[in-house]
């Protein structure tokens, strides 16, 4: 496995056991009246998101495929090689704008998405790892 693979694959791992760690406890009043679990929810869910991109573009690359334009149509594209877990990741693509752009509402509505994927996520880490290993 490359190097680039293998720290995407640790900095997914380490992002979600701290998300994990973070969330717990966490309600959606806790969120809203406190600035420092809001800010830190929120650069979690966006870490993980980018980060699952990124190893769809490493697959991709190992393929020799072309990336896409879009967060999402690049983990679309990885379907022939991870199969049917993409359509359960793919939609987490159109957080990333929510949350940057803080919209309050929203991004508590995107954590719990993110907290509720977390078992989809790991099924997808590991497709990519065996991929990325091989």
């Amino acid at each position: 496995m490359k190097k680039k693979s293998e720290k995407l694959l640790s900095f997914l791992k380490e992002t979600i056991e701290y998300f994990q760690n973070k969330i717990y406890g966490v309600d959606r009043d806790k969120y809203f009246a406190n600035r420092d679990i809001r800010y830190i929810l929120d650069k979690c869910i966006n870490d993980i998101i980018l980060c699952i991109v990124d190893l769809c573009e490493e697959v991709l690359k190992k393929y020799n495929r072309e990336i896409p334009d879009t967060y999402k149509e690049t983990v679309l594209a990885c379907y022939e090689f991870l199969g049917d877990i993409v359509y359960k990741i793919a939609p987490l693509t159109k957080h990333i704008n929510e949350t940057i752009h803080q919209y309050l509402k929203i991004n508590w509505q995107n954590i719990i998405t993110v907290k509720n994927k977390i078992p989809e996520i790991k099924v997808l880490y590991k497709k990519v790892e065996e991929i990325l290993q091989n």
